[in-house]
């Protein structure tokens, strides 16, 4: 398997070593992040950019907690892009890593 691309080191010191509450956290994180996930490439196909940043936002939080640190600029990116209702190319590859950078920690979590 690939190098990971989170880093569970924060969710663990917030949890004071309590992996009962890091296996807590990845099974929420799991639950509700690919749901928004999908809404926020929803809103940016149909130009719904309000709602894209707004998500950005939701989604940005569970990125620094689970330090998947290859998409944390580009989720702040995307929600500035959304509230400033800007749409271009940029903004269709910042969705396009952040989407791929998810799933293979979606895939990745699924594992521990």
């Amino acid at each position: 398997m690939s190098d990971k691309v989170y880093d569970l080191s924060q969710l663990e010191e917030l949890g004071g070593g309590d992996q009962e509450f890091v296996s807590m956290m990845v099974m929420t994180f799991l639950e509700h992040t690919p749901g928004q996930l999908e809404e926020l490439k929803t809103a940016h196909s149909s130009g719904d950019l309000a709602t894209m940043g707004a998500i950005a936002h939701k989604i940005k939080p569970n990125v620094d907690m689970f330090g998947i640190n290859a998409i944390t600029q580009d989720i702040r990116d995307l929600e500035q892009m959304g509230k400033n209702g800007i749409s271009n190319d940029d903004t269709a590859a910042k969705m396009l890593k952040v989407e791929q950078e998810l799933r293979v920690a979606f895939d990745q979590l699924k594992q521990i």
